[in-house]
């Protein structure tokens, strides 16, 4: 008659974590290298006419990181950037935020998955 089976995860809980803490900082560093380009691009394409360029100039992507969590910040730092984007009824919306994440978005994470399947192999 058994006496019973025991199971520890062992060494096995500290190499995953470690392998989880890899991911994060390469994540992390995935959006360090594209939140600048994606800036860039924001910037150089932005739909509206400048008067003072303080909206365009405003323009900002940030690579984040909270807990396990990790992207990229795109934001104006103007308070009219809101109205760029909507528009007023006055006002056609001028979008660049939106755009940008179409375009950018798909990239970012086509990275992520290689990065992934390569540490994975």
């Amino acid at each position: 008659m058994a006496k019973g089976f025991r199971f520890t995860l062992g060494g096995i809980d500290h190499k995953l974590s470690r392998f989880d803490n890899k991911v994060e900082r390469a994540a992390f560093a995935v959006t360090g290298f594209y939140a600048p380009k994606t800036e860039a691009w924001m910037k150089h394409n932005a739909p509206w006419t400048d008067r003072t360029t303080n909206a365009r100039n405003g323009l900002f992507a940030a690579p984040f990181q909270r807990g396990d969590t990790v992207g990229i910040v795109l934001a104006h730092s103007v308070d009219y950037g809101i109205y760029l984007e909507l528009g007023t009824e006055n006002m056609a919306a001028r979008p660049v935020i939106v755009p940008a994440m179409k375009l950018w978005g798909p990239r970012v994470m086509k990275k992520f998955i290689r990065l992934i399947d390569r540490m994975g192999k």
